[in-house]
């Protein structure tokens, strides 16, 4: 089976800077999604040096080792952001959501902190890959969420690893929560379903742009051919 994306990142509309960040490639069967956060560009910090780290990984071996080796790299990644945290002192916190999608043959796997998300279009069914790692928080503004889980310094990784089947003509979507926030789970499936993924993401991005937008967004669809 081969395997085919397109992805979109925008900063929205009310941020000036872009801390989401995203890697793909169809080849080697890998793709992630990265919401950055943090003050002072330390968002974009953590979120890009994820996809720049990925850029030199080189996977090899068989399926689990790959896993085991991605997974090193994330505990690499914390470590750095470790550091950087112990260089900035005051408080400083510096992170990023995740969510990666790793494929080869008919074998998957999602490894996701946090509030990014991977959904999967199977036999004409939405349904989600991952589970957010996020709570709700009643505030005097009304709900807001806070996230229990992410790459994040200072504190301790956690990273949930699903292992699962593909199939043929599965249509997978990584994406961070500026993204799905603003739309309904019919556009997601509508825009998964479309004949081409350049016309499916026009459809999904364009109505989230549409509105407030009041977040980075980015996304990627994957597709098993």
């Amino acid at each position: 089976m081969q395997c085919v994306s397109h992805s979109f990142t925008h900063p929205g509309h009310i941020r000036m800077n872009n801390e989401d960040a995203y890697f793909t490639n169809d080849a080697s069967g890998l793709w992630i999604v990265c919401d950055g956060m943090g003050g002072h560009q330390e968002g974009n910090f953590a979120s890009h040096l994820v996809t720049d780290i990925f850029e030199q990984v080189e996977l090899r071996g068989t399926f689990d080792q790959k896993i085991e080796a991605i997974t090193s790299q994330f505990y690499n990644i914390h470590r750095i952001l470790q550091k950087k945290v112990h260089k900035l002192g005051n408080d400083a916190v510096i992170g990023t959501t995740l969510v990666l999608l790793l494929i080869e043959d008919e074998q998957a796997a999602s490894i996701h902190s946090g509030d990014s998300r991977c959904y999967v279009v199977r036999n004409n069914t939405l349904s989600m890959v991952t589970q957010d790692h996020a709570r709700s928080i009643s505030s005097e503004n009304g709900e807001r969420k806070a996230l229990t889980r992410a790459l994040c310094a200072p504190g301790e990784l956690s990273l949930e690893v699903k292992k699962f089947q593909t199939q043929r003509d599965d249509v997978f979507l990584l994406c961070s929560d500026g993204f799905y926030d603003n739309l309904s789970h019919n556009i997601i499936k509508e825009g998964m379903q479309i004949r081409t993924f350049e016309e499916g993401m026009y459809l999904m991005s364009s109505k989230v742009l549409s509105g407030k937008a009041d977040d980075n967004l980015t996304a990627t669809l994957v597709g098993v051919r």
